[in-house]
């Protein structure tokens, strides 16, 4: 298997950044097109595929059958995937609305079979809290597929956000925005925007990578510290493994917890 390279990626121009924050800020969603190239799509679609082939529902678990198109240790499976996190194009989106600190809550595929749906079919959000003003959660989901009209795009309920409010499905519908993009556009949301996976009408798989960030103070939905193999983990950058949860573990004894200041296992200054 080739490793791809995300960590010598460029960064975003500030006019671009400035654009896509605005779009947050207000619709509660913004896109760049063109942020992985088709080699990089297909080849992570190839570990997908193959994740999404060798998964077995756990027994006597109603939600391990519900996510049977959401896989949640592609970090393992495939190390791609992991290999997303050293990309200063993912910080440099979700810094300014989490802080410096922020760390990775999740990482799920995304993919809707041929003529069905997934999981997140339903009208929901990535975030339960809400506080007018902050921002707990981001997300971003990157685009393996063309988003078509008939192929299980997202659709997103712009301005949801900014208000504590449930909406029924047919407000939701008769209000949402489907987002078109070509193969390999990041999209970045507040995880507090209410939204959905489309139905997928045609004949094709539509794959996509999805991860979800949260401030460095809240628990992570796995230990990824401990959860994640050691030799996987040991060579990414410094990026990565902050948002793995390197820089927020717990000491576990007083030793821990006295080490030097370089040799902290929770950070100073986190959040």
């Amino acid at each position: 298997m080739t490793i791809l390279n995300f960590k010598d990626k460029s960064k975003f121009s500030e006019n671009l950044i400035s654009e896509v924050n605005y779009h947050i800020q207000t619709r509660g969603y913004g896109t760049i097109e063109g942020v992985l190239t088709r080699d990089e799509c297909e080849a992570l679609k190839s570990g997908m595929t193959n994740a999404l082939t060798n998964y077995k529902p756990r027994q006597q678990s109603e939600r391990s059958l519900l996510d049977q198109f959401q896989i949640h240790d592609l970090f393992i499976q495939d190390q791609n995937f992991l290999r997303l996190l050293e990309d200063p194009r993912v910080d440099q989106v979700i810094a300014p609305f989490l802080g410096a600190s922020w760390i990775m809550y999740a990482a799920t595929s995304s993919s809707v079979p041929p003529h069905g749906k997934n999981y997140a079919n339903r009208v929901h959000v990535d975030c339960p809290r809400f506080q007018s003003g902050y921002i707990f959660n981001m997300g971003i989901i990157w685009t393996l597929d063309e988003y078509t009209s008939d192929n299980g795009a997202l659709k997103i309920l712009p301005g949801s956000q900014h208000i504590d409010v449930v909406p029924t499905e047919d407000f939701f519908e008769q209000h949402a925005q489907q987002v078109l993009c070509p193969q390999g556009t990041m999209i970045v949301f507040n995880a507090k925007t209410y939204h959905r996976t489309c139905p997928n009408n045609s004949d094709n798989w539509r794959h996509s990578m999805t991860l979800n960030a949260c401030r460095a103070y809240m628990k992570q939905r796995m230990d990824w510290v401990r959860y994640l193999p050691s030799e996987i983990t040991d060579p990414l950058n410094d990026q990565a493994r902050r948002l793995i949860g390197f820089d927020t573990r717990l000491p576990t004894s007083l030793d821990e917890f006295f080490l030097p200041e370089e040799q902290r296992l929770y950070k100073a200054n986190q959040g």
